[in-house]
């Protein structure tokens, strides 16, 4: 039990909110209260000893204010946010959020200071209900195909599932064991105001209507429904349009149909022969997008142009060497063809048509070639195309040895790229925004196991006094990155090191009764160098027994970070104590300290 605690504590001073994890759900559209209740003294607040503020985290890592109530006066940075005053003055800073979009999703800290500092944090998410459109009634002329569109708008999160169904009489089949239909959902858009729309479509066959009339139900699965919603349309089959002969239509066409016979032979013949002998359509190369990611969906299109629909069938096959090597080898005759048309929509307009093959490829697909085959009146058209696959480097940054540099001493810079493909890399180091470093070293690139690439360029020089609050920079080229095609990596010479960032004092459980056990714990963060020094009090008395101290651990980002815990047992008598954290580093001006005021809950009556 102790551990899971510990556990969920380290989770808290790490940013993930385990604090007695508080959720709010909210549709968007509609109003939610945030709350936020804090302890107050006997009497009532005075204004001038009140400061309160929320602010968000949002989607995106930005911290944003969005209202904060300071010298008896409020002011609000989101508009439709509301803290009731009277509540204020006795302990409630609740935030009342009207019409609640995407863009207000985040994680929200509500700090009051009384001046003891209180603060709480909730998770807000934000769903927003899908809008699913789809035609009441539609027919299909016998013998030939129709597709039916089912719009899918407006919706978040992302996730979600659209599956179609065909209800023949009282039988209910999915719509994809059938070969007489075929089912294509488009990849999710995002909108300008977070959500998401999406669109899938289903084309059947006439001969699937045998007894001349079914029900196409979209399903669609999302988070903000309890049970699948559906949507169905009413299919029915239409004979072909035919003319209505009279008998004076017949004489006169029969009249004509004699005077025209020699005509219409040659006629005919000359037509047949531009028809099968003339390209039927022009069929564009295969597009795909600038920059293919592994382990990211991306399309490849086909056009086909000057067709009609029922005339032309599309496959894609995927070319591999028999090798299923990530690397190229020009020697390889031997390919295998696979098959994967199934992955593929194709979306008509007229006799304008795309062919679009969504692919979500590795660096092992890196080489493959794509083959799209466009048949049309007997003729058969091939594009081919080579994907290349990259990954972003997933690491970069400047470590420097020593941490903390010392003027006439020498100093190493490393620039850390790991985890990118392909392996062509190239880094340069500049001082000062354009003074080019010459002496450099690189190691790698090197490879892992996962055919990912690391490379590690060092710089060294004796620190001179003009050196202190230099920049350097390493400019890594890469082609996963897109334009400019690099990316920079700075490096500020700090001779004073970086003092703590020094959080706040949470409890856990939040509100203990008497005599359970719990933790007071502090995390303190991006400090440097490692050495720092943590004491705790209680009413002003030092306290040794039941003090923790995590090891400081290094950072990706090149400073330590460390938390600190105090254990105690409090009765009845602690009601009100002042515990304070109170720590020391060499780049401070002076100390800093926290305070924490225990709050106990009345013992329930056996």
């Amino acid at each position: 039990m102790n551990t899971v605690r510990t556990l969920l504590v380290v989770l808290l001073c790490a940013g993930l909110s385990a604090d007695s994890s508080r959720k709010l759900r909210v549709l968007a559209g509609t109003d939610v209260t945030v709350s936020c209740l804090f302890h107050t003294p006997t009497q009532q607040l005075d204004w001038s000893a009140l400061t309160m503020e929320w602010n968000v985290v949002d989607r995106h890592a930005e911290k944003n204010v969005v209202y904060t109530f300071e010298d008896g006066r409020a002011h609000v940075s989101r508009a439709g946010s509301v803290v009731d005053r009277v509540g204020l003055l006795h302990g409630n800073a609740s935030l009342q959020l009207h019409n609640m979009s995407v863009a207000d999703e985040g994680l929200y800290t509500c700090r009051v200071i009384t001046p003891v500092v209180h603060t709480e944090t909730i998770s807000l998410e934000v769903l927003a209900r899908p809008s699913v459109s789809l035609p009441e009634k539609a027919a299909v002329t016998e013998g030939q195909e129709k597709t039916i569109q089912c719009d899918i708008t407006g919706f978040y999160p992302e996730k979600l599932a659209v599956t179609w169904y065909i209800q023949n009489g009282s039988r209910t089949l999915h719509a994809g064991i059938s070969h007489l239909s075929r089912v294509c959902t488009e990849m999710a858009v995002h909108n300008p105001d977070g959500t998401y729309s999406i669109r899938s479509g289903i084309t059947l066959h006439s001969s699937a209507l045998k007894a001349g009339e079914i029900h196409l139900i979209c399903q669609v699965d999302h988070h903000t429904y309890t049970w699948p919603y559906n949507r169905s349309v009413t299919l029915t089959l239409q004979a072909p349009s035919q003319l209505l002969y009279s008998a004076v239509t017949l004489i006169a066409v029969t009249a004509i149909v004699s005077l025209l016979l020699v005509t219409s032979i040659i006629g005919g013949t000359l037509l047949l022969y531009t028809y099968f002998c003339k390209d039927p359509s022009s069929v564009s190369e295969i597009s795909q997008s600038s920059i293919i990611y592994a382990q990211e969906p991306s399309q490849l299109r086909c056009t086909i142009r000057g067709a009609r629909q029922r005339e032309i069938k599309v496959k894609w096959f995927r070319l591999r060497s028999s090798a299923d090597s990530v690397v190229p080898s020009e020697s390889v005759s031997l390919l295998l063809r696979e098959d994967v048309s199934e992955q593929a929509c194709l979306h008509s307009e007229g006799k304008h048509h795309t062919s679009v093959l969504t692919v979500c490829l590795s660096v092992t697909d890196d080489l493959n070639r794509y083959q799209c085959v466009v048949l049309c009146r007997g003729r058969s058209f091939n594009r081919e195309t080579t994907v290349r696959v990259k990954v972003e480097p997933s690491f970069l940054q400047i470590s420097s040895i020593p941490q903390v540099p010392r003027v006439e001493r020498l100093l190493v810079l490393c620039c850390r790229v790991e985890n990118f493909y392909p392996q062509d890399v190239n880094l340069e180091w500049s001082r000062n925004d354009g003074e080019q470093v010459c002496t450099v070293t690189h190691f790698g690139p090197f490879a892992d196991h996962n055919h990912l690439y690391s490379v590690w360029s060092k710089i060294q020089l004796v620190m001179a006094q003009e050196d202190e609050r230099a920049v350097y920079t390493c400019r890594v080229y890469h082609s996963s990155f897109p334009d400019p095609g690099f990316r920079d990596v700075l490096y500020h010479i700090n001779t004073q090191g970086s003092p703590p960032d020094v959080m706040f004092i949470n409890c856990e459980p939040p509100c203990p009764r008497p005599s359970e056990p719990c933790i007071l714990h502090l995390c303190i963060k991006d400090f440097c160098p490692e050495d720092v020094s943590v004491t705790w009090t209680k009413d002003g008395e030092t306290l040794i027994s039941g003090v923790f101290n995590t090891p400081p651990s290094l950072n990706v980002n090149g400073f330590y970070s460390m938390f600190s815990f105090l254990k105690i047992s409090p009765s009845r008598e602690d009601q009100g104590s002042e515990f304070r954290c109170q720590v020391v580093h060499s780049a401070q001006r002076e100390p800093e300290e926290r305070l924490f005021t225990l709050s106990l809950l009345p013992l329930t009556p056996g």
